[in-house]
């Protein structure tokens, strides 16, 4: 009898042994990754789900969000989409989660998708510069722009004066611009801050002049005053209340 048993026990053993190979090859448990998703939406959009492989597993929540979702490694399906609208998501993107880690960052306003944007670390600034990137948001202006911004400043005798500083190619509505170093304003105290001028990208006609316009770049949601060590992407806007182009903050981070 004792040897029936032990017959029977080595049997389930070496099925539960065998069962656990595949080709010659030990199944390897899965492994964990991390989804950080960071959003910015307009307020009247509402709550957004995410859905990764079929199930919804958060909830993102205007006007901006940032989440930390667990998911297995490897390839994933994520889909982002506001209730009961699961057949035409706003995101519905298959990507590898490598490295235990996996990044998303977009911009939805309900009539406007773009992917991108925030810090992804693939440049650094010199310390105390400050880099800036673009996107389009301003219906009234073409598909591409080109941008060049200038440090505006007051001399001794109080003229307006300004020093062209940067030059930003192809700025379109879809997407991010590539990302622009900005220093410390030269002229101190006496600077005002930093501002733009835009041009259509096709024919390189003025669309937006700097010294009639005046449209800032801001560092802060209510001064272009400059700010050391910060990464920001920026939307270009024009004020329906002032009338006036000006940028809105995206994201921004505060570099160290």
């Amino acid at each position: 009898m004792k040897k029936i048993k032990l017959l029977f026990l080595f049997t389930l053993i070496s099925q539960f042994f065998f069962a656990c190979k595949k080709d010659g090859e030990l199944i390897e448990a899965k492994s964990y990754g991390s989804i950080t998703i960071s959003s910015t939406t307009t307020a009247d959009v509402g709550l957004l789900l995410v859905d990764i492989d079929g199930k919804i597993t958060d909830t993102l929540k205007a006007p901006s969000s940032v989440k930390n979702i667990k998911a297995y490694t490897g390839k994933r399906k994520l889909k982002i989409y506001k209730p009961g609208k699961a057949s035409t998501p706003i995101i519905d993107t298959l990507f590898s989660l490598k490295d235990n880690k996996a990044k998303l960052t977009f911009l939805y306003t309900g009539s406007l998708k773009i992917i991108g944007g925030g810090y992804d670390g693939s440049i650094t600034p010199a310390k105390g510069n400050s880099l800036v990137q673009f996107v389009d948001l301003e219906k009234s202006l073409p598909a591409l722009v080109n941008m060049k911004i200038y440090e505006v400043y007051f001399n001794d005798a109080g003229d307006l004066l300004y020093d062209e500083v940067a030059t930003v190619k192809a700025i379109n509505k879809t997407s991010f611009s590539t990302y622009v170093e900005l220093s410390p304003p030269k002229h101190g105290d006496f600077s005002i801050g930093y501002y733009y001028e835009l041009f259509n990208a096709a024919n390189n006609k003025k669309l937006v002049d700097l010294l009639t316009d005046f449209p800032s770049v801001l560092f802060d949601p209510q001064t272009p005053v400059f700010q050391e060590n910060k990464v920001m992407s920026l939307g270009i806007i024009k004020d329906p209340n002032a009338g006036v182009f000006t940028t809105t903050i995206i994201y921004d981070t505060q570099l160290k």
